[in-house]
């Protein structure tokens, strides 16, 4: 893909974890379908993204113990997308 440009990066619609690259593959992952262009940096969208990955949400994963990252790996890969999808929507960008 090239460098996504200053103040950008590729973001992993569905992320690229050991565990999605060994029950995936890596052509399944990094690719233009499952890549999208976000804003990087301190305050940037990829870091608000990034920030509820790591978070516990337990209305989402009905538990208080996991982060929505960890929940999200037990997801097929398709779930995976659209949720993903879904995250980017929600903080205002367009996929």
């Amino acid at each position: 893909m090239g460098a996504a440009g200053t103040g950008h990066t590729w973001h992993h619609i569905a992320g690229q974890t050991t565990s999605n690259l060994q029950r995936f593959g890596a052509v399944a992952i990094h690719n233009t379908g499952n890549l999208v262009r976000l804003a990087h940096g301190k305050g940037s969208i990829h870091q608000e993204i990034t920030n509820f990955y790591n978070s516990v949400q337990p209305a989402l994963s009905d538990s208080s113990d996991i982060t929505v990252r960890e929940w999200l790996s037990t997801q097929s890969f398709e779930e995976q997308q659209d949720f993903g999808i879904r995250v980017i929507q929600t903080f205002g960008e367009i996929v």
